[in-house]
């Protein structure tokens, strides 16, 4: 409706700047025509010596009408027989009918075409003034009479332009454009319709998937936009991309909350025992009271121990928000790491293959590139059997950072292989919960590598050993040394 209005409109404007130019420009040949009728009487009654009489006028008239005057039908649309009143018909110069008044000096009325009601008061000059005519606005022109004989005024002559022609013509012309405009005006409605409907349908489809979704949050209804390449089709596939992201952070969400919930039932519902079996008895024996404390203590640790993962995971999901322009330096960092592993399992033989041939920088906070090592490493450790050894490589390949650690454990079947990033999943919940640790360890680093625009999997044979493999984009920044040994002196300062 909207469009249609708009077309209309538009055609309004230009219709209506066209039919005033048009008026204006008829009005104009009329006053032309006017001016040129004047100029003619003018200069035949001019030839007089005398001053005009109704005599001299009446034979003035009859020997130049059939030059001058051709007869036109009545303003009451009636031909008249007679040669007088076939003088007092409207007379017609150029576009519109003409009334001549001629009068004597004294301003006496002599002579006039037909009896047309007009005021008339004598002037100097020419003079075209705008009054009311039997068919709505007309001209009247009034100039005195100078003889070209003696130079003497003999009388004054009035003519009046009905702008019949102008009248008649202008009325067409505004029937025409009101009839257009109203054939427009439908079709405008009509084209305005199918193009309104063509181009709101995605936006129609998008209402009632958001009315769908409001209903049913975890409805999967999509907007099918089609192969289009407007904006509207960028609209609805963004909307379809944030609907599936909402969703699949609902369904994480929930995941999230019934696994939290079922890992901290163990540890509460032993914590509950071992204190019911103190409340009873157990508090008189110094052995049941040991052994219910330490029991206690240690699902007490773990709790927290899950509670501390629990914040890094929600701290791993924002680190675009707070880490996007964190530098960090790849080889000191690992060499720093590699030599802390060392120390803390000194029964272990780390190897590290740096193919490194200078620093290398990439985006991420170095707490959480150092926190991703030391749990790639932890794993190594922890699923590691008779050959204690972990290997540990970096390398830049078409500009990406690749890490890589690899131990000789007990390695995972291709199913755990692309179920190991899940949340509290462990391939063997006894021999995991025996080993330490709540299934968040690598989900962790899954978040935080992603997070800074990287990938990070897992290579796996049963009983041979396991390698998690870590990509990052390499920093192309020439002045990002330089900028980074300047903080760590002032650090140091």
């Amino acid at each position: 409706m909207g469009a249609a209005v708009a077309i209309f409109l538009t055609y309004t404007i230009f219709s209506t700047i066209l039919y005033v130019s048009f008026q204006q420009s008829m009005l104009e040949n009329e006053e032309i025509a006017l001016r040129d009728t004047v100029q003619n009487l003018t200069d035949q009654f001019g030839q007089q010596y005398y001053a005009l009489t109704e005599e001299s006028v009446a034979d003035t008239l009859e020997l130049s009408q059939s030059r001058l005057f051709p007869t036109l039908p009545s303003p009451e649309g009636t031909e008249e027989s007679s040669d007088v009143e076939e003088m007092q018909a409207p007379l017609r110069i150029g576009q519109g009918g003409m009334f001549v008044r001629v009068f004597d000096p004294e301003g006496k009325l002599l002579y006039e075409t037909t009896n047309f009601p007009t005021a008339f008061s004598t002037t100097r000059e020419l003079r075209i003034d705008t009054i009311k005519g039997p068919y709505g606005e007309a001209f009247s022109a009034r100039t005195p009479i100078y003889s070209y004989l003696n130079n003497e005024q003999i009388g004054y002559i009035q003519v009046v332009n009905s702008l019949y022609s102008y009248h008649n013509l202008s009325d067409s012309v505004l029937m025409a454009i009101l009839v257009t405009g109203v054939i427009a005006l439908m079709f405008s409605a009509i084209i305005g319709y199918f193009i309104a409907r063509k181009f709101l349908q995605p936006i129609r489809k998008i209402t009632d998937a958001m009315k769908s979704i409001e209903l049913d949050p975890e409805s999967v209804e999509r907007i099918d936009v089609g192969d289009g390449g407007d904006e509207l089709t960028d609209l609805a596939n963004a909307y379809n991309n944030m609907l599936d992201r909402m969703q699949r952070n609902i369904e994480h969400q929930k995941q999230f909350v019934e696994d939290v919930s079922h890992e901290l039932r163990t540890p509460v519902a032993v914590v509950e025992g071992h204190l019911k079996l103190l409340n009873r008895w157990g508090k008189d024996d110094p052995t049941v009271l040991e052994e219910s404390l330490d029991a206690s203590l240690q699902e007490i640790g773990r709790m927290k121990s899950l509670v501390q993962e629990m914040l890094d995971l929600s701290r791993a999901e924002q680190v675009e928000i707070h880490y996007k322009n964190e530098q960090t330096p790849v080889r000191q960092i690992i060499s720093a790491t590699f030599n802390n592993i060392k120390l803390v399992h000194p029964d272990f033989v780390f190897i590290l293959d740096d193919d490194l041939r200078k620093e290398v920088y990439v985006n991420i906070y170095r707490n959480h590139l150092e926190q991703i090592l030391i749990i790639l490493l932890d794993n190594a450790v922890k699923y590691s059997t008779d050959k204690k050894e972990v290997h540990i490589s970096v390398s830049i390949d078409n500009r990406e950072l690749q890490i890589a650690i690899q131990d000789y454990g007990e390695g995972m079947t291709e199913e755990d292989t692309e179920k190991i990033f899940n949340r509290f999943y462990r391939i063997d919940k006894a021999r995991s919960r025996y080993k330490g640790g709540n299934g968040l360890g690598l989900s962790i680093a899954k978040q935080l590598i992603e997070g800074y625009k990287g990938r990070i999997w897992a290579e796996s044979v049963l009983n041979h050993g396991s390698i998690f493999r870590i990509t990052l984009p390499v920093l192309q920044l020439p002045t990002v040394e330089t900028e980074y040994k300047n903080k760590e002196s002032k650090v140091e300062e």
